[in-house]
């Protein structure tokens, strides 16, 4: 019998086909076999310690911590290169700091790294090689900066301080006109056996620039008038800081838009300062609004207009509205001499006043001389041409016009930023009247005030204290203008009273206002927030005719809000031992403490 077997359709083992998959299974076993190492490899390794460094000051360990971090994984090795590599990250961290001999001690516990520092005696400076080539080793400032170099004999090494002195002796040079100024040596030697180094700085300084003529472009004021601001002439030595202060003077004229300075060399040892300007002719005008117990709601609107013509004339219009005053005034002003520190001013506005039985209202005109004297004191002298329509107390009404020469001085120094922390203002004033010159009464009067802004010893309390006199001294008393007595009380004044409610009254109770003035104030202020303060004070004075009147006195707290538009104050003052007048009172202003 024949048997017949089924066909066999199984491929072949060794094909080609076959072949390559077998392969290609491999290298995959080989590639996972690979990654499996390499992440038990990443596994072994051990992250770097932490670090704890003993005997060292702050900036030294910082610094060292510094170092130490750049060497990675070396920290969490115990090798023989680690230890090296420790070794010259501890010695390169401390010899800026003068400790060439420094001793240390490592101890690796659960992960902890410490690192015991033994500095060691520190470098000291010997005395220093310092030549300065002439003319400038006789310029008092080089000269003061070589007599008290941080590079001394007997001071401690710090490099960080022999850069900064190197740097600034250079710069200095430069600044003052030394534009070729060189190092022909600059170097710090250090002997580390006998802890000793010294500075040795050899400055050729080339020849000293002068000023050439400014140029001035850009501008239709006059260059003649512009020069008064600059603080120096052709022919004068170079100085930067003269640049540097006639640039901020340019720009506190207000008559630029745009301003740039450049000083360029020339030869011959010349620079010139060279001026860009395009000037601001644009009327700007200011409106705003506030709010104070005094005055209740206050609008202000104000028109400057900073150059009007060549000659630096400038035109302000300042009017302020309030419930119980409203002002306007006009001031032309004409540079004399100088834009900033020498003006005339021509002036003419309207004021009126309503308060308590005060009615008054004043149209005036008048020239006023305006000068800047020793750097920042104020002065002001002048006349006045007033016209004045008033009732006080019971009295009728009356017309007034009297011709007033007068002259004040000021002076303000503060502290920047809405929180001042110390700083003081002193004003004074005397106006005089006379009816051989037209007016209608013959008087004097002096106004003066001081003001004091102490910082106490913790840093976050002050301490202000205020205080303002008047007087008028006159044969006839009750023809003195209305705008012209004293009266005190308010915000600004005695807190805990009504604004200008203090003074003589008449036999019908009603204010009149009076000869003297003495006003005085102290306030203790703490900050408690970043932005908030709390106060309390005491205020007292009075104004009178006889020494014997009263005197008011008041006691109060309040909180101080430093707002982004500066500080606003809410006072609650009540007065003290006043039967008359008692109660809190409520007291809300806005502005700087001086």
């Amino acid at each position: 019998m024949n048997r017949h077997h089924a066909p066999d359709t199984t491929a072949p083992l060794d094909t080609p086909f076959s072949q390559k998959i077998a392969t290609r299974l491999r290298e995959l076993r080989g590639v996972a076999l690979l990654c499996a190492m390499l992440a038990l490899a990443a596994a072994a390794v051990a992250e770097p310690p932490q670090l704890k460094i003993k005997g060292l000051t702050r900036g030294a360990a910082q610094n060292l911590r510094i170092h130490l971090g750049a060497l990675g994984d070396e920290l969490s090795r115990d090798t023989l290169r680690s230890r090296r590599m420790i070794d010259k990250a501890l010695h390169n961290a401390l010899q800026p700091f003068g400790y060439y001999a420094a001793q240390y001690s490592l101890k690796r516990e659960n992960g902890l790294l410490t690192i015991t520092v033994e500095r060691g005696p520190r470098v000291l400076f010997i005395p220093p090689d310092i030549q300065v080539g002439t003319p400038a080793d006789t310029h008092p400032a080089i000269a003061k900066m070589v007599r008290e170099a941080p590079v001394g004999a007997g001071k401690p090494l710090l490099h960080e301080r022999y850069d900064d002195f190197r740097d600034e002796l250079l710069q200095t040079s430069r600044r003052l006109g030394f534009f070729e100024a060189r190092y022909t040596l600059s170097e710090l030697r250090v002997d580390a056996a006998r802890l000793e180094a010294q500075a040795r700085l050899h400055l050729e300084p080339g020849p000293r620039y002068s000023f050439a003529e400014t140029r001035i472009s850009g501008t239709q004021v006059d260059t003649a008038l512009l020069a008064m601001l600059a603080g120096f002439q052709a022919g004068d030595p170079f100085d930067r800081e003269l640049v540097a202060r006639f640039e901020r003077r340019l720009r506190d004229t207000g008559y630029f838009r745009e301003l740039v300075l450049k000083v360029e060399r020339e030869p011959e040892a010349k620079a010139r300062v060279i001026v860009l300007a395009q000037d601001n002719s644009t009327t700007r005008y200011d409106v705003g609004a506030g709010f104070s117990t005094d005055s209740d709601l206050r609008l202000r609107f104000n028109r400057h207009t900073p150059l009007i013509n060549s000659a630096g004339h400038s035109l302000s219009i300042e009017s302020e509205i309030s419930e119980p005053r409203q002002t306007v005034e006009g001031i032309y002003r004409i540079p004399h001499h100088d834009p900033l520190d020498d003006i005339l001013e021509l002036t003419s506005g309207l004021q009126g006043k309503r308060i308590e039985d005060t009615d008054s209202k004043v149209a005036t005109m008048g020239i006023r001389h305006a000068l800047k004297l020793f750097g920042d004191w104020s002065y002001n002298y002048g006349v006045s041409a007033e016209f004045e329509r008033y009732t006080v107390g019971s009295e009728t009404e009356k017309d007034v016009a009297y011709l007033l020469p007068a002259t004040s001085i000021s002076r303000t120094r503060l502290d920047p930023g809405i929180d001042p922390m110390s700083g003081y203002s002193y004003w004074s004033s005397f106006d005089f009247s006379t009816r051989e010159l037209g007016a209608s009464a013959d008087f004097t009067r002096w106004r003066g005030s001081a003001k004091w802004l102490f910082k106490l010893p913790d840093n976050n309390t002050t301490l202000l204290s205020r205080v303002e006199l008047g007087a008028i001294w006159t044969d006839g008393f009750n023809q003195v203008p209305a705008s012209l007595r004293f009266a005190a009380g308010g915000d600004n004044s005695i807190r805990g009273y009504d604004i200008e409610s203090i003074g003589p009254r008449d036999a019908n109770g009603k204010l009149t206002g009076g000869r003297y003035l003495s006003v005085g104030s102290m306030e203790i202020s703490r900050r408690v927030l970043p932005t908030w303060r709390i106060a309390a004070f005491v205020d007292g004075g009075s104004a009178f005719n006889e020494k014997h009147d009263k005197f008011y006195q008041s006691a109060g707290l309040g909180v101080r809000w430093l707002s982004p538009v500066g500080q606003i104050r809410v006072d609650l003052a009540m007065p003290v031992q006043d039967r008359e007048n008692s109660g809190f009172k409520l007291h809300i202003s806005m502005g700087p403490p001086l």
